[in-house]
């Protein structure tokens, strides 16, 4: 049975190593706690495969290796704009 995992992310222009079951599929960017947050739904049984996202402010540049847009989240007087890296986009 799927659920749904929690992954913190920290801000900056060098992305975040999450570690998550692989397959998962990112459903939801929030704040909680003060932190920018990707929700996923995930099977717990399938092996860990390593991902990187990206969290910049508004008016920042973004990396180019931040190709899929996850969403935005505010936290305190600033919003952050979650990126996935991946190396091939799929269509």
């Amino acid at each position: 049975m799927n659920a749904v995992w929690k992954f913190p992310l920290v801000v900056g222009l060098s992305p975040t190593p999450v570690s998550m079951p692989a397959g998962a599929r990112v459903l939801h960017v929030t704040e909680q706690s003060g932190l920018p947050c990707v929700w996923a739904e995930v099977d717990p049984d399938a092996p860990r495969e390593t991902r990187q996202f990206f969290t910049v402010g508004t008016g920042w540049g973004v990396p180019k290796d931040a190709r899929v847009y996850c969403g935005a989240t505010h936290c305190g007087p600033f919003a952050w704009h979650v990126y996935e890296a991946v190396s091939e986009v799929v269509r």
